[in-house]
């Protein structure tokens, strides 16, 4: 699996990765990013300095509904590959994927399964107790553009700052990460910290807002070039929290 990897890293050249702000490793922090179709997973996993454990829908988990979603979704939605070609194309990378995906120990997402949804709000909440990061791409692809690169985000996932704080009486980190596949650059924006004092629905709103802009502002990051790398040298300092592959 690890030489997978490390060939993957051939069709995705380095992103330049920048920090506007230091990453507290003290505390486990919520990652929300663009999609950006493929090209937002693959970078951040071969390429991002801290590890994490991904949302991943749960269709990618399973070797036959791993088949049946690229082949309806990527095959033939996307890419508009013939009927035999998507079916045979999908059967033979079905299992490989879900190898792959697994590899990234993720949180499964059952988005079109609500009674299992409180599954992927379980584990999400073991992690972060664990002091465990996670990252999440919220983009709703129904919904209206929030700028011209990103998507108004779902807001369900925000109910882990309400559980986690409810389980452990901390306010929890959601970080935004703007990819940019075109400057082939990740950029990392202001924190943002959940207050409970405040209503649910008016402060996830805040937070939900503050993510989508953020991440569309440092999408055209060039006057970043002048922001001090906050993080350059992380992986000298805290080895620990660099994926294992890198």
């Amino acid at each position: 699996m690890k030489k997978i990897i490390e060939l993957s890293k051939l069709f995705y050249p380095k992103p330049t990765i920048i920090f506007t702000e230091p990453i507290p490793l003290d505390e486990p922090v919520v990652f929300v990013a663009n999609h950006e179709k493929n090209y937002g997973p693959s970078v951040m996993q071969l390429f991002f300095p801290i590890r994490y454990r991904p949302w991943i829908i749960y269709n990618m988990l399973d070797e036959k509904a791993c088949q049946v979603y690229v082949q309806e979704t990527f095959f033939e939605e996307r890419l508009g590959w013939p009927l035999w070609i998507s079916e045979v194309t999908s059967r033979l990378i079905a299992s490989t994927l879900v190898r792959l995906m697994k590899f990234t120990n993720p949180v499964p997402v059952y988005r079109e399964k609500p009674e299992q949804i409180i599954e992927t709000f379980r584990q999400s909440i073991t992690a972060l107790k664990a002091g465990e990061n996670l990252l999440i791409f919220p983009e709703n692809p129904n919904a209206e553009d929030y700028s011209l690169e990103v998507k108004q985000f779902f807001e369900g996932f925000l109910y882990l700052a309400k559980l986690y704080h409810r389980t452990e009486g901390k306010n929890l980190l959601f970080c935004p990460v703007s990819i940019n596949p075109q400057a082939n650059t990740i950029s990392v924006g202001k924190l943002v910290r959940y207050h409970p004092e405040t209503e649910f629905r008016i402060e996830s709103e805040r937070i939900r807002k503050h993510l989508m802009q953020q991440v569309a502002v440092l999408y055209h990051q060039h006057w970043l070039k002048h922001v001090v790398n906050h993080q350059q040298d992380l992986p000298k300092q805290t080895k620990e929290m660099v994926p294992k592959y890198l």
